[in-house]
């Protein structure tokens, strides 16, 4: 109360020019509006919120990089502001910072600035450049169109329809027979349209390979390029994701800005902060993790949609698991692509991970359904899968043979099994990959114990790894020792019941350093389909790992 206009400044501690030059030319009156002064560095404009790049709006009072990227963020997806009021919906910003904006922005595309920004553009200033050209109506999707002064969704879907079905459009003048069109909206919109075919990004890779249910077999033909015969076989390149596919699709998504569409859903798909570093040893002993995921359903459709290779080598990543037992695999091509996807990463957020070593490879035996996914060498800890009638040769143990045949016909109906050998930084250790469809017979019991005991007597560590149904059939197990609580749960979708543990034998527990865990959080994402709405899991089991110490 009391203070001038001129007086107030800004939250962030610095006056604003922009607003006290708008305030000083308010004041004072022009002599009519014949001699109104042309907007100046001296009398400067209202800025634009619809079309100013991030730089621009950084000089705003109290907006940082990271607010001004909210901004940018909100209003691509909701492709302008409509009222100033609407930024109050952007995160970072209340009612008392919108306040505090008002005098200086603008929704009105007659009123926008040119400020000088910075020599490197950013990637939105890129795109902002590219959408102040005209939209072209024989190519553009309904995302595009419906960006575009004066159309909206609806007006934008029925141009797309009639396109489809009349052919491209010969005169803007054409657009007055698309419904929903009249005289004054089209005399408004087409200074904005043209009628020249550009190229765009088609709607790649999204959910599942499938657009609103038409199949994109192009994408799966590419995905599989390269996939040999072979199940096993070390993959260091990842595959070339095609830029752009031909779809023809009836609903007018085909031209869409995927990498665009893509880039808003990982930014609004939440990834979790890690609370501990893990460096892979504890109390200056080596160790690494050893982990096992129910990936359920695992196949070309499912891994092709690039929300679900996010989740799943992001959290592989976050976690720093190094060797994954994975269950439910209906085919190895899968596995192929979500290793290369980590080798040589083709989305934005797997790609910007620094941790990541690129030398993952992938093992896949008789069994298809199981397979394993491991970091080959990382911080000095080498992983190398081995055939396993080669534990014979490194064993002098006179059981070795034996325990071998037996791990070979570890299965009936109600249990199967997948045992894999590996060099762990030298040491052979064989990790056993269980899925149990039933409650185990007592048969299957002693067999399983057979088993491990005799493992134990030959010196060789051995881990149960994978999905054991329920908790009854861990218990049953008295010769191992579960590495996780039985209060534990290992599912984040209640339609589904499981339960997912690490065991090691009772006598063995030496191998293991006690820290143990389950991933239940960073397992959706908005690109991934949930029943009729999006944000999905992955997968509805969740991860758990558990550290093993590794010979130095």
């Amino acid at each position: 109360m009391g203070q001038s206009p001129s007086s107030m400044r800004s939250k962030s501690g610095r006056r604003s020019f922009r607003g006290f030059a708008r305030r000083h030319k308010l004041n004072k009156s022009n002599l009519s509006h014949t001699f109104s002064l042309p907007p100046s560095e001296e009398y400067p404009e209202l800025m634009n919120v619809n079309t100013a790049t991030e730089e621009q709006l950084m000089t705003l009072p109290g907006v940082n990089r990271q607010l001004a990227r909210a901004i940018v963020l909100h209003r691509q997806m909701i492709g302008r502001f409509k009222r100033v009021d609407d930024l109050a919906l952007v995160s970072g910003i209340g009612a008392e910072k919108l306040e505090l904006l008002r005098p200086e922005i603008s929704i009105s595309n007659r009123k926008q600035v040119s400020r000088a920004s910075s020599c490197s553009q950013s990637l939105d200033s890129v795109r902002v450049s590219l959408e102040s050209k005209l939209c072209s109506v024989n190519s553009s999707s309904v995302f595009q169109l419906q960006c575009v002064p004066g159309l909206n969704q609806e007006i934008a879907a029925n141009i797309v329809d009639y396109r489809n079905k009349r052919g491209p459009f010969k005169s803007l003048d054409d657009l007055i027979k698309v419904r929903g069109m009249d005289v004054v909206r089209l005399s408004t919109v087409k200074q904005h349209l043209s009628l020249e075919l550009r190229k765009c990004e088609s709607l790649q890779h999204l959910t599942n390979g499938h657009v609103n249910g038409y199949a994109d077999e192009t994408l799966a033909k590419s995905l599989l390029n390269g996939v040999s015969s072979t199940p096993k076989t070390p993959h260091r390149k990842s595959l070339s994701m095609p830029n752009k596919l031909p779809m023809t699709l009836p609903n007018g998504f085909a031209t869409a800005p995927v990498n665009d569409i893509l880039d808003l859903l990982s930014a609004y798909s939440h990834r979790p902060i890690v609370e501990e570093e893990f460096k892979y040893e504890r109390d200056g002993i080596k160790c690494c993790r050893i982990a096992s995921w129910n990936l359920h359903q695992l196949d070309i459709d499912k891994i092709t949609n690039p929300g679900v290779r996010e989740v799943i080598c992001r959290t592989i990543l976050e976690n720093k698991l190094s060797l994954i037992a994975i269950q439910d695999v209906l085919d190895v091509a899968a596995l192929k692509i979500l290793c290369d996807e980590l080798n040589s990463p083709s989305l934005r957020r797997v790609r910007e991970w620094k941790s990541n070593s690129h030398r993952w490879e992938y093992c896949i035996g008789d069994h298809k359904k199981l397979g394993f996914l491991f970091d080959s060498s990382n911080k000095g800890i080498t992983i190398e899968d081995i055939p396993l009638d080669q534990v014979c040769l490194l064993s002098e143990a006179s059981e070795i043979r034996p325990l071998v045949s037996e791990l070979a016909t570890l299965r009936s109906e109600r249990y199967v099994t997948e045992p894999q050998a590996f060099l762990l930084s030298g040491r052979p250790t064989v990790i056993l990959n269980v899925v149990c469809h039933d409650r185990l017979s007592t048969e299957d019991v002693e067999h399983l114990e057979r088993v491990v005991k005799m493992a134990d007597r030959c010196r060789l560590p051995l881990v149960l790894a994978g999905e054991f149904c329920c908790w009854s059939n861990v218990q049953t197990l008295e010769c191992c020792e579960p590495l996780l609580d039985e209060s534990l749960s290992t599912t984040i979708d209640n339609k589904y019941s499981g339960q997912s543990c690490i065991l090691s034998p009772g006598t063995d527990k030496i191998t293991f350093n006690g820290h143990f865990g389950a991933i239940k959080s960073g397992l959706s994402h908005l690109a991934i389909p949930r029943g009729w709405s999006w944000g999905g899991p992955a997968s509805p089991y969740c991860p758990i790992w558990a550290e093993i110490k590794v010979p130095v």
